[in-house]
């Protein structure tokens, strides 16, 4: 069954990329003209997480465009100036759910005539924005969340993707990645790694840092915090949850009342919570399965906790250090863009259960020190990622790329 999945990934990436990189080539040999910008724009994803979901959407509706379409399987929390379209789930089933959404972005592409077709991750969503864009004459974006795990060895570490499928790397299906990500329009990263990653492949100009956004004004910052230790994310392989039961556990040795949350739910909650009883920390960790009212939990909190073993830039930390929560993380993907170590928060190499044991203690233990990294915490999330900031990059990079496709170097988007 291995070597049957193993082998299907191969040939369902061989495909999809192929088919992509061929459709780009041939529709850039269509002469285009002028057109009018709508101020629409079409993306398409899957959202796990409501927080998420609105820390990337928001400031797209935001942007000064009319209207953002969004592609997806179905409506999520409405937003001002978004309108969900979703096939039919017959025909998800049929196809599958990739193949649904990449068939309505072009049907609604030819009925909404949007100005710039967007998907997060490379495949499927990247790839359908582009397809849909060479076919009906429209620029197209790739936002790389999960930053290049997406692409090295094919996605081989990308375990919650096809990629991590392949059961080993693939430079042939890397070369192939890379040939599609060449002739995307716009590619957003989240940090400084992805970029250079990318400049390392001879690609540059297209590319532009924009994180997900975090709303500070949602936060009221409290002194007295009743929960030490937060975890809040997906409860996958990629998130390595058990280590922050072993750190709990760790902890626990020293601080026996340690108080700590897992919020989040995923494929291995089931195993997490089982994992914790055997640790014999049942009494020091509550879970509290997925939350839409995280604030409330954030500003509770002291320490932020995430043992990922990649990363782009992750939008629970964002939150977490917008509520005064200090970040102790693995120093892995984009992190390091928001975490100073030392001064707002502390950088762990991965897999270091001892170290970060070591510095969760020496903040627990002083607060002092806890104060002075948790007031730079909000500094740096609030200048980096606060949703203002980011509207106005995701405006300026709208508005750049729709009037260089369009020819129209003059109008703007109209609100």
């Amino acid at each position: 069954m291995n070597f049957i999945r193993k082998t299907a990934a191969y040939f369902l990436l061989f495909g999809v990329y192929s088919v992509t990189y061929f459709v780009a080539l041939m529709g850039g040999l269509i002469p285009r003209r002028r057109w009018k910008p709508t101020g629409r724009i079409m993306v398409t994803g899957t959202f796990h997480n409501p927080n998420w979901y609105l820390s990337h959407i928001t400031p797209l509706a935001r942007s000064g465009v009319k209207e953002v379409i969004l592609v997806v399987d179905e409506p999520q929390i409405p937003i001002d100036k978004v309108r969900f379209v979703c096939p039919p789930k017959w025909i998800a089933r049929l196809i599958s759910r990739a193949g649904a959404k990449a068939i309505w972005m072009l049907l609604a592409g030819i009925r909404y005539k949007p100005d710039l077709y967007m998907g997060y991750h490379l495949t499927p969503g990247a790839c359908s924005a582009l397809i849909a864009g060479k076919i009906l004459g429209r620029p197209s974006c790739y936002q790389m969340t999960g930053g290049p795990v997406e692409i090295i060895g094919g996605g081989i570490d990308a375990i919650e993707s096809v990629g991590g499928s392949l059961g080993k790397p693939s430079k042939f299906i890397e070369k192939l990645a890379i040939k599609v990500v060449r002739q995307l329009e716009l590619i957003v990263v989240r940090g400084n790694q992805a970029r250079e990653f990318l400049a390392s492949k001879n690609i540059k100009d297209t590319v532009t840092i924009i994180t997900g956004s975090v709303n500070s004004c949602r936060y009221s910052i409290q002194n007295n915090r009743n929960i030490d230790l937060v975890f809040v994310g997906r409860i996958t392989p990629m998130k390595q949850v058990h280590q922050f039961i072993d750190v709990v556990a760790s902890i626990a040795y020293r601080i026996p009342s340690i108080c700590s949350v897992v919020a989040g739910d995923g494929i291995l909650l089931n195993d997490i919570k089982a994992y914790t009883e055997k640790s014999g920390i049942s009494n020091n960790i509550e879970f509290l399965g997925k939350q839409k009212d995280i604030e409330k939990i954030l500003t509770n909190s002291k320490i932020f906790v995430l043992t990922s073993r990649s990363e782009g830039l992750s939008i629970a930390m964002a939150e977490a250090m917008t509520a005064g929560v200090v970040p102790v993380v693995a120093n892995v993907g984009e992190l390091s863009d928001l975490v100073t170590d030392g001064v707002n928060g502390c950088l762990i190499e991965p897999n270091n259960i001892q170290a970060y044991t070591d510095k969760i203690l020496m903040l627990l233990e002083n607060e002092s020190l806890w104060r002075q990294y948790s007031q730079k915490a909000i500094e740096a999330a609030k200048s980096y990622c606060d949703i203002k900031v980011v509207t106005k990059k995701w405006h300026d990079n709208i508005e750049n790329i729709v009037n260089r496709a369009s020819g129209n170097f003059v109008k703007e988007i109209q609100n």
